[in-house]
């Protein structure tokens, strides 16, 4: 895969938009750090810096109401904005939550949403702020977080040529669970992972600690998501198939259906898990600290090269460009 390719789908639509508001003044004493383009904005007010983000849930096209329970529906509006804040090494403030609803999920499904959200809030200690509610046809969750990192944050532009590439967890989970339900089949598989993602908040936070130089969470699938943080860092990667972790859910699910898991797992999104890189120095201590710390498994998958290409590698040394593709929801 070539990373100075013109780019295409969200990626080409985001810089559209960045493009035409890239030169807007701000109020002093705030200064823009980070703009679009990063998992948070991250703005400077005095000595603090803080992290902003957004995400939209949409219905039938994030969640179908026949499928995932108002429960984790709640959780997951919140811990899919908490992973951003995580992805930048940083803590959550509180959060915005809008509400677009038909009248008829105004009651005890909406507190039930509520009870989800406030789960996820008080594990994380997220405290709720404030808001909007709207009336629609359509379901429209929209949740905002701020946030506060101490110091530097972690941002997509920092890898090195001669990094190491971490990932947190295993990669494969959510989707297996989204194909089962689309399949019919819920109960074959452990939906667990797609309805209730883990925000990797304290990995985050220690990834960049110990000296992690770039970093994203995978909302849309390694494949998707590593190219973004590569063309930000103005580098290139070599992946390693056999290295790539892949989640229990999504290896029986494959197994069952005679798929191939790497390329499941590569392509699939929503699993949440953080994409890390790193010099090869500081290797030892993340492998050692992060799991021994947090309890989350962190894997090698491979290096970052100056060459403005990726590719896959096999097992037995040979590399191919990558063409698997992850999620994009302006691509057709």
């Amino acid at each position: 895969m070539r990373l100075d390719a013109q780019l295409r789908g969200e990626s080409a639509l985001i810089e559209r938009i960045a493009r035409r508001t890239r030169d807007l003044p701000s109020l002093a004493p705030v200064t823009i750090v980070e703009g679009i383009g990063d998992d948070t904005a991250v703005l400077q007010v005095g000595n603090q810096t803080l992290l902003w983000t957004a995400d939209m849930l949409i219905e039938g096209v994030h969640f179908r109401l026949d499928w995932i329970d108002a429960r984790s529906l709640g959780w997951k509006s919140l811990a899919v904005n908490l992973s951003d804040i995580a992805a930048m090494g940083g803590e959550p403030i509180g959060a915005l939550l809008s509400l677009a609803l038909p009248p008829d999920h105004t009651a005890d499904w909406l507190d039930e949403l509520m009870t989800g959200f406030t789960e996820c809030a008080r594990a994380y200690r997220t405290p709720l702020l404030g808001g909007d509610t709207n009336r629609a046809e359509r379901m429209v969750i929209d949740v905002s977080v701020l946030g506060v990192v101490s110091g530097r944050p972690m941002l997509r532009r920092g890898a090195q040529a001669g990094d190491v590439i971490l990932v947190t967890g295993a990669l494969g989970g959510s989707r297996a669970g989204l194909e089962a339900l689309q399949a019919g089949k819920g109960g074959a598989v452990d939906l667990t992972p797609h309805f209730r993602p883990t925000p990797r908040l304290e990995v985050g936070s220690l990834a960049r600690a110990l000296g992690a130089t770039a970093m994203m969470d995978l909302s849309d699938g390694l494949a998707a998501d590593l190219p973004k943080l590569l063309r930000a860092s103005n580098k290139g990667a070599i992946i390693r198939r056999t290295a790539i972790p892949v989640h229990d859910a999504a290896l029986r699910w494959t197994q069952a259906h005679n798929l191939d898991p790497v390329a499941f797992a590569l392509a699939g999104g929503e699993d949440y898990e953080l994409l890390i890189t790193a010099p090869p120095a500081t290797i030892p201590t993340l492998l050692e600290q992060i799991p021994q710390q947090t309890g989350v498994p962190l894997s090698v998958i491979g290096e970052v090269i100056e060459a403005r290409e990726l590719w896959l590698e096999s097992s037995e040394g040979q590399r191919e460009s990558f063409a698997i593709s992850g999620w994009d929801h302006f691509t057709v």
